[in-house]
């Protein structure tokens, strides 16, 4: 009974600390002197601001959208950086591995916390099969997967903007003094919670970019 005990509470412990660590973001990136803005622009290139762009990322128990996250998802535009800040992309077949072995680590926890049952012939059984205590588990392996890979909704943001930004500026030559404003929504965003971010993830990544046109004379 003990042993049942512990467990219970290791678990609960590690869905708070998750729940808590867990914060809503929203970054603002800029470009100053540290861009690689050409310091000679007279007569040379037309520059103007580009209309903004915003890139939307989805996730479900921590694993990229099938839809959102795969536009573009062969498509290059041109190396860009995040002054510093990288948008990683994430494979899905990495947080599918983890959701498999979180339910079967959430399957056997919750079976141990109903503990067993003797049979008139003696023998031990669980009191829960592995069906039922598998179904009881897999939200909680959903949740853990989701605060595990907590930016799988940004996976692939950053290709797409990059590809955007070309496909949609092709007289644009030059690229310079991004501005970028990278939102994540959780459980707690704005102050209130949201249980569905229990399981879902949203994020949003929005740039303004200057472009420089080279003037042909």
């Amino acid at each position: 009974m003990k042993k049942q005990t512990n467990i219970s509470v290791l678990l609960l412990a590690l869905i708070c600390s998750l729940l808590m660590s867990s914060c809503a973001k929203s970054l603002l990136i800029t470009n100053g002197a540290k861009d690689n803005k050409p310091l000679i622009f007279n007569n040379e290139y037309k520059t103007s601001n580009l209309e903004e762009i915003v890139v939307e990322g989805k996730a479900f128990c921590g694993i990229p959208s099938f839809s959102k996250n795969n536009k573009n998802n062969h498509k290059n535009g041109f190396l860009f950086t995040f002054n510093g800040v990288e948008i990683v992309k994430t494979k899905r077949v990495l947080p599918i591995l983890t959701l498999v072995a979180y339910s079967f680590g959430s399957q056997m926890a919750i079976q141990r916390v109903f503990g067993k049952k003797t049979e008139t012939t003696g023998i031990s059984k669980y009191r829960l099969g592995f069906a039922l205590s598998y179904i009881i588990g897999l939200p909680i392996a959903g949740i853990l997967n989701n605060f595990t890979w907590n930016n799988s909704a940004l996976s692939g943001a950053s290709a797409t903007l990059n590809h955007r930004l070309v496909s949609e500026n092709p007289n644009v030559d030059l690229f310079y003094y991004p501005k970028y404003e990278i939102n994540k929504k959780n459980v707690f965003t704005d102050g209130k919670i949201k249980l569905k971010y229990l399981f879902v993830q949203d994020a949003s990544v929005k740039a303004r970019v200057s472009g420089a046109t080279l003037i042909h004379k």
